[in-house]
């Protein structure tokens, strides 16, 4: 696999020279491959969209090194190196029409007008925003407006294109189909695509490959379903989807499942995911989707545990029930509305609650 971007222990630290330097990247090393969806995901100050604007060259490195195709590119200037930014607010000229927005960067290039008329009906068919060409920014919907921005910067054939949050501004019907759109896009023109966001949902709709970041840190980098199924920390797990976490010690081990005794006498197994010893104190999380709720007289497992409804939070497809377990554990758990919209279980019910030991697991770390 060739790779697109390799960032090699990059550290930025900004007012190095005052009382209070800022440490916003810490020996940030990753390798993003050509032709990848790739997304930096975290909360807000994690150091993502400073990571993205060093790619760009839109801020000096303090440390390390930035190669694009093998080509180290930390100290060129932003004009000179083959990637382009699709920003949060889409800065479109608002004098000119969809069709020069498009052609601007090319004309600074110096292209034939020939080449330039035909590169803008070319992305403009791609973004389906060919009919509206001769419209002026502010004639055009946020969406419109956001397509505008990506055929800009799809125009002079990046070799990288890089998204810091585009989709930040639409509202929620919009920015999901756009999710679809924008992977699509990727897919269509074989450009890599670097993707800022702090919206989990976002990255899992649309990644290759995550990399998740916390305090100017990578916490992990994987796939969608390697970064939530198997979270290498409690941050990860508890930024990526919703989460119960029980903290426990380890007092017994079966191939490779653990036992742990959470609370004062209460005992779980869980599926090991660190080299742990009996003794040690761990933490476990499980998801709430992997709980299954049933009422005590509909319960066929026999391995199914008593709980009690403590909380109801009512979500529309489906609601998030509190379930109390004793020994002073309470987990989260999804149940859908029934047929007739109303909800199976209400505050204060007894229910058997059961869930499998490969759904809960013991964090690394």
């Amino acid at each position: 696999m060739t790779s697109a971007i390799d960032v090699r222990d990059i550290t930025k630290i900004y007012n190095p020279n005052s009382n209070q330097p800022v440490k916003a990247l810490d020996n940030v090393s990753l390798t993003i491959d050509d032709n990848e969806f790739f997304t930096l995901l975290g909360p807000s100050g994690c150091g993502k969209t400073t990571l993205l604007r060093l790619i760009a060259g839109f801020e000096a490195v303090s440390g390390g090194e930035i190669m694009l195709f093998d080509d180290e590119i930390e100290n060129l200037e932003p004009n000179r190196r083959p990637v382009n930014t699709v920003f949060q607010h889409y800065a479109l000229f608002p004098h000119m029409t969809v069709a020069a927005n498009v052609a601007f960067g090319l004309e600074r290039l110096k292209k034939p007008r020939e080449e330039i008329e035909a590169t803008v009906e070319r992305v403009l068919t791609l973004v389906k925003m060919k009919h509206l060409a001769d419209r002026h920014p502010n004639q055009l919907s946020g969406g419109q407006q956001q397509r505008v921005a990506l055929a800009r910067a799809l125009a002079p054939s990046p070799k990288v294109l890089l998204l810091d949050e585009p989709l930040s501004a639409l509202d929620l019907k919009l920015r999901q189909a756009m999710r679809e759109e924008l992977k699509q896009l990727q897919k269509e023109t074989g450009i890599t695509f670097v993707f800022v966001t702090h919206d989990q949902e976002e990255a899992l709709a649309m990644s290759d490959r995550i990399a998740v970041m916390s305090d100017g840190e990578v916490q992990q980098i994987g796939g969608p379903t390697d970064i939530y199924e198997h979270p290498v920390n409690r941050f990860v797990a508890d930024f990526i989807g919703d989460t119960n976490f029980m903290d426990g010690e380890i007092v017994g081990f079966n191939d490779d499942l653990v036992t742990c005794r959470i609370g004062t006498q209460s005992m779980f197994e869980a599926e090991n995911s660190g080299a742990h010893k009996i003794g040690d104190q761990v933490t476990l999380f499980l998801r709430p989707e992997k709980i299954t709720l049933s009422a005590v007289d509909d319960a066929s497992a026999a391995d199914t545990r008593p709980g009690k409804v403590a909380n109801i939070v009512y979500l529309g497809n489906q609601a998030a029930y509190t379930v109390d377990m004793g020994d002073g554990i309470e987990l989260i758990a999804q149940a859908r509305p029934r047929e007739d919209g109303k909800l199976p279980f209400t505050l204060g019910d007894p229910l058997a609650v059961e869930f499998s030991a490969r759904a809960l697991r013991v964090l690394a770390q």
